[in-house]
């Protein structure tokens, strides 16, 4: 059996940091830069992708630091709605689902993102398994996540992720991997393996 796995950021959806932070900071009552540096320099947003703590964490872990409470499902929503479809790749899922090849999500992403993504894109929907970072407490490029990526691939796979360290770490655990790059590219790699 065909396996073809997927990283979900920038690649199925588009998101931006830059967005999460500036609307976290509007219901913190805080500074984008507090929020970025919270986040992504005191590690919560690592310790979240790992799963290491939940989404009542995260909010907790931030409104103590910045010594601000705001609405917890208005904080949710602000750490989610920063995603956009790539709308273009969808065809090639679809295509590959009547194909019988089996989809696999394989990403780096917390419960939040994750909840919110899923009720919003049902492209999604069309995937039959997912080895997701807060599920698993692994994370790209780990090489223990791709190992677990192995366990769940058939005897012919692929794997694609917009990042070019994730895609080198797949391939030293054997993990057949390019870089996304363009949807049109990605149709050509599909298409030379058979898959398509």
């Amino acid at each position: 059996m065909k396996t073809a796995f997927f990283d979900l950021g920038n690649v199925l959806i588009f998101f931006s940091h830059e967005k999460m932070c500036r609307q976290l900071a509007d219901v913190l009552q805080t500074s984008y830069e507090k929020i970025y540096d919270l986040l992504f320099h005191q590690h919560i947003a690592k310790d979240y992708e790992l799963g290491l703590i939940d989404s009542e964490e995260m909010y907790n872990r931030l409104s103590t630091s910045l010594k601000r409470r705001g609405d917890f499902l208005t904080f949710l929503q602000a750490a989610s709605n920063i995603f956009e479809p790539n709308e273009a790749i969808y065809p090639i899922i679809e295509k590959l689902k009547k194909n019988g090849v089996r989809l696999t999500l394989l990403s780096n992403t917390n419960e939040a993102h994750f909840n919110y993504a899923y009720s919003h894109f049902p492209i999604l929907r069309l995937f039959h398994d997912r080895i997701l970072s807060y599920e698993v407490n692994l994370q790209k490029p780990d090489p223990a996540i791709f190992y677990k990526a192995l366990t769940k691939a058939g005897s012919d796979n692929f794997y694609t992720d917009d990042l070019l360290e994730n895609i080198q770490a797949a391939k030293k655990v054997g993990l057949d991997s390019e870089q996304f790059t363009s949807t049109q590219n990605l149709y050509t790699q599909l298409t030379g393996r058979g898959f398509l």
